[in-house]
Formats: structure tokens, sequence, C-alpha cells
């Protein structure tokens, strides 16, 4: 019960930092969606997940594996070994990298090349002190630094497209600039520079970082490959706006992602910490109930409520974004439920079965685009997406059996799923003025269901008291 009341602790924590900085990102859409047309939103949507999708490339995924020993380590000297022999490596890997760049952009100048460039230095280096801050214990540093990097970028591009007018350009310079506030801010408020020594430098340690992080690049770059072969199978077929529709689709199911993210940024904490637990699988199997009934629920509401949201907020040209909403949101759902499990294979070091599930989703992914974006177009693209993270999660459920079980309520997951179909053929079907009674089913259907989940967090609230 500890384990839970603590769980809840940093879940209402993560929670409060990451509705008010997704609530920011949100907000934006009205304005890019009016703004920006839909090529160069797309544009931008492309570029951006290009560079996401080099990151592991260039630090061989060992801000992950400095999270995972960081946030079991106890002792103050072995702190700082683990992070200087991770941020070692991965300036040494930026340099390199910069050169090999440098020399490529000279004989063949990209669009937006030396500024992605910048860009991905700043992410790269961001997300390992941020990582570092939740590994140290950090929880409510890193927490604000996620609500810093959303308010510097909304302030960032209001002012450089309204008093500078700027165009695409506007998201380069506002995303680089919050990266370098939170660099900036994470240093000072940890006084970083005490846990850099470089004599510290362990290649004995290097080596388990790679036996652990190694095969999560594959997986990454899988995770990522869903994505980024999306884009380019868009841009290919059916061209750079249906891109910028698409990536607006997307931004409905990043309500459901929202919530998924507060959620396991939370759990990911508490599933390594009790992996060595004799009760995990009673814990795990406890904590998933909970979750999966928030996060089904979560999918029939928000699908329902895709359509009117886009029908008020979103410009005229993207108004056909919500068709695909719903396809996109059980995707969302099953993209969790594996994030769910790739934390337990975390705690047990097994990285491993998450590469080896990665790739068979990312194969689904593109085997479904090349059979059937001909003739399906965005739906086709919106279809292979959730199959695929549906296929990963059913593959992670087998694949975990030999580290821990998780007991799933086939009946609740059955009865869910129907509510989750019957709420995209609502959504499809009903006038939008006649959508108002399935909404209020969703309502009654998410308080039924999550009601011991509230009582829980009710209860917190008055031992808080």
């Amino acid at each position: 019960m500890t384990e839970k009341r603590t769980l809840i602790k940093d879940t209402i924590l993560y929670g409060v930092a990451n509705l008010g900085s997704k609530l920011l990102t949100f907000l934006l859409l009205p304005l890019y969606t009016r703004y920006f047309t839909t090529e160069e939103y797309g544009l931008w949507d492309v570029v951006l997940t290009t560079t996401t999708l080099l990151a592991p490339f260039i630090t061989f995924e060992l801000t992950a594996a400095v999270y995972r020993w960081l946030i079991v380590e106890k002792m103050e000297e072995e702190k700082v070994k683990i992070i200087t022999t991770g941020l070692a490596v991965i300036i040494r890997n930026l340099l390199i990298f910069t050169a090999l760049s440098a020399i490529v952009l000279l004989i063949y100048p990209i669009p937006y090349g030396w500024t992605a460039l910048f860009l991905l230095h700043t992410m790269i280096l961001s997300s390992f002190l941020q990582q570092c801050a939740r590994g140290l214990g950090y929880n409510k540093l890193f927490a604000s630094l996620g609500i810093i990097q959303s308010a510097v970028t909304a302030m960032a591009i209001i002012v450089l497209i309204f008093v500078f007018e700027l165009r695409v350009e506007a998201f380069f310079y506002s995303a680089i600039l919050a990266s370098v506030v939170v660099i900036f801010v994470a240093w000072i408020a940890m006084d970083f520079r005490k846990y850099i020594s470089f004599h510290t430098y362990s290649k004995e340690l290097l080596g388990d970082f790679f036996v652990y992080a190694l095969p999560i690049i594959p997986g990454a770059v899988s995770w990522w490959v869903m994505n980024l072969s999306d884009r380019y199978f868009i841009i290919a077929f059916l061209g750079v706006e249906a891109n910028g529709l698409y990536a607006v689709a997307n931004k409905i199911p990043a309500l459901l992602v929202m919530v998924n993210t507060v959620f396991s940024l939370a759990w990911k904490d508490h599933a390594i910490i009790s992996y060595d637990s004799a009760e995990k699988n009673t814990y795990y199997s406890s904590v998933f109930q909970h979750f999966f009934r928030l996060m089904a629920t979560s999918v029939v509401l928000i699908i329902l409520l895709a359509k009117p949201l886009i029908d008020i907020f979103i410009g005229e040209a993207f108004h056909d974004a919500w068709k695909y909403t719903g396809i996109l949101l059980t995707g969302a759902l099953f993209s969790a439920l594996c994030q769910f499990w790739g934390a337990g294979f975390h705690g047990a070091k097994k990285t491993k079965a998450i590469f080896l599930t990665s790739i068979a989703g990312a194969g689904v992914n593109v085997l479904i685009n090349v059979l059937f974006i001909k003739y399906w177009g965005l739906y086709a693209v919106a279809v292979s997406t959730m199959i695929a993270f549906l296929v990963m999660w059913v593959f992670r459920v087998y694949a975990a059996r030999s580290y821990f079980v998780i007991d799933i309520e086939y009946w609740h997951f059955v009865l869910l799923s129907l509510f989750i179909i019957g709420s995209i053929f609502a959504s499809l079907s009903i006038p939008l003025v006649s959508l108002w009674v399935p909404i209020i089913i969703g309502v009654l259907l998410f308080i039924i269901y999550n009601y011991k989940s509230f009582q829980l967090l009710w209860q917190h609230f008055k031992k808080v008291k």
C-alpha cells in the first residue's frame, strides 16, 4: 500500500507539471492551424521527427542507462561516476556527429540543415540533464522543467510569429531557445558541476551501460520508424499537405498521450524500484487494472469529443483531421500498454525484449503502409500504426512471462474494447448536433470505471492534509 501511495504522489506531481506543459501546447494548436499552411506544418513535423530519430544513434541511448543506474544508486561517488561516464561519451559522439554533418552540409546544402543540427544538440543535452534530475530524485525539478520548456516555447513562438513575422523558422528557434533555458535552469538548480569529474570515468561501467542500452537503440529507432515512415509514405503518395493534416489529427491523441506520459514517468520509476520485490506480480497487476480502465475510458471519451473540438478550435483547412482520430487514439492506447510492459523490462534490465518487439511492430507498420496507402489514403497510415502497436503489445505480454506476469481482466478488456469500437462508429455516423448523447454515455462510463481510482486519490489527499 505504501508503494501505491508513493506512486499516486509521484503521478500527481508529474501530472501537475505535464498538464500545464501539454495544455500550453494544445492551446497553441488553433494558432498553428490558422497561421501556417498544411504544407508548412507538415514540413516542420517531418523535420522534427527526423531530428528525433537521429538522437538514439548519437547518444547510444546512454541517457536511459544513466537514469536506470542513478535511480537505485545511494552512494554519491557512484552517482558522479555514472553521470560522468555517460556524459563523456555523449559529448564525444556529438562532436564526431557534428564534424561529419558539417562536411555533408558544406557539400550538399540542406534546407534548415544547420538549424536542425543545433536543435539536435540542445535537445540531446536538455534531455540528458532532465533524466539526470529524475534519476537523482529531483522529481519536482524534473516536473518543473517540462513546464518551463513548454512556456518558453509558447512565448517564443508567439513573439517570433507576431513581432518578427517568421514562418517555419519560428518552430526551430522557439524549440532551441526552450532547450537552452532548460539546460541552464537544470544545471544551476542541481549544481550539476559537482556530478562531473572526468577522472571517475569508468570503461567497466560503460560496458554495463552498453549491454543495457544498445538493445534499446533499435527499439527506439523502430518506435520512431513507425512515426517517421508514416510521414514519408504520406509525403511520397499523398503529398506534404496530407502530412500536415495527419500531424493535426495526431494532436487529439496527444491528449491521451499526455495522460499516459504523466503516469508512465512515475510508473517506470516504481516498476524499476519494486522489480526485486517478491510481490511484484501482484503490485504490477493491481496498478495495471487502474491504468487500463483510465486509459480505455479516456479513449472512448476523447474519440467522441474529437469532432466538436476540431470543429471549434482548428482552422478550416484541417477540419477533416477528426476522421482519423478514433483509429489513432486506439493506437495510442496500445502504445501505452507497450510502455507499461516496457517499464517492467527496464526493471529486469532485459531491454532485448523491447528491441525485438519494437522491430516486429515497425515491420508490421511498414508492410501495411506499402500494401494499402494507395487505396486507403490516410486511413491506411492510421490503421498501420494501430495494428503495429497491438502486435508489439501482444509480443511483449508473451515475452514478459519469464520475468513478470501481469493479470489482465479479460471481461473488462473485451467490454471496453467494444465501447471503443462503438465510439468510433458513433463519431463517424452521428451528426455533430446529436453527438451529445454518446458523449454523456462516455462521461458516465469514465466515472463508473474509474470510481475506485478516484477514491484512492481522494484518500491520498486526505492523508496529505
